[in-house]
């Protein structure tokens, strides 16, 4: 299959030469998930926001990124604004910080879409709210009007979902969208991400320190860690032969971790599941 994002030789450093992320080089095929696993601090979400031009000012970047072949790492502002959203959808670990707190929540969604495509707000509204009935969020009309804070960690991060998924870009990435949700929702939101991916023919970039979580949605994984993509391969070779140390680590506590759960992975939750509050 052919690479719909290839990152090549990058570096981060901050402003004092430090090297935050070193020569890292991966790809993304379209319609697959390549997991970037590694534990907190290891370059996976400085690596994210690198993909997406958010990088923080301080911080310097090299080697390049591409998008179906084109350099994102050559936009200006103002051409990244056209891209993210539209050719590059994000969802954040903390959708409470990402969704504005003053704003209900269709506004927000309605403002997203408008930006992007010649539709009017009645018509952003009405694609809006049957996106949120997609993410399995029953009342979605009340949703529409209702502001982050009245709405649970669950049902935030299904809006979330809903507002990366609604422009239908090529690539979608997911950096630890589920890990500050309790470990039902967390089961349930994965498997609706999942299947939501696989019907709209996407390809997504999914950050996790969570081997299980790897294992379920990942074709591909690279291993992190100290800035580092040690080992990389298909997940069935990574997880089951892995070759460097530290990732034969990781899959002895993924081990422990399931036996522990009783045999418990996201696919366990149904991608019907009832919405909680």
């Amino acid at each position: 299959m052919d690479a719909i994002l290839e990152i090549e030789n990058l570096n981060i450093r901050n402003a004092y030469g430090q090297s935050l992320v070193h020569h890292s080089r991966f790809s993304l095929e379209s319609g697959k998930t390549y997991c970037l696993l590694g534990e907190s601090g290891s370059g996976k979400t400085l690596t994210s926001k690198a993909i997406l031009g958010m990088l923080p000012a301080d911080l310097h970047m090299t080697g390049d990124i591409m998008l179906r072949g084109y350099k994102l790492n050559r936009l200006t502002e103002k051409d990244w604004r056209k891209i993210r959203g539209k050719r590059i959808g994000a969802i954040f670990q903390h959708p409470e910080q990402a969704l504005h707190p003053s704003i209900p929540i269709g506004r927000q969604f309605s403002d997203l879409m408008r930006s992007h495509l010649p539709i009017s707000r009645h018509e952003a509204e009405k694609q809006a709210e049957k996106m949120l009935g997609q993410v399995l969020l029953k009342d979605s009309a009340h949703v529409m009007k209702s502001y982050s804070h009245e709405l649970s960690g669950g049902m935030n991060q299904r809006v979330m979902i809903a507002m990366a998924l609604c422009l239908k870009p090529e690539v979608v990435i997911a950096d630890e969208p589920t890990s500050a949700l309790d470990v039902t929702t967390q089961a349930e939101v994965i498997s609706l991400l999942h299947h939501l991916i696989s019907d709209l023919h996407m390809s997504m970039l999914f950050i996790t320190h969570d081997v299980l979580l790897a294992s379920y949605l990942a074709d591909t994984i690279g291993v992190m860690r100290d800035g580092k993509i040690i080992e990389q391969g298909s997940t069935e070779r990574v997880l089951r032969q892995p070759e460097h140390e530290y990732t034969q680590q990781l899959c002895r506590y993924r081990s422990q971790r399931f036996l522990s759960k009783g045999g418990v992975s996201p696919r366990a939750s149904s991608s019907t599941a009832v919405q909680r509050n």
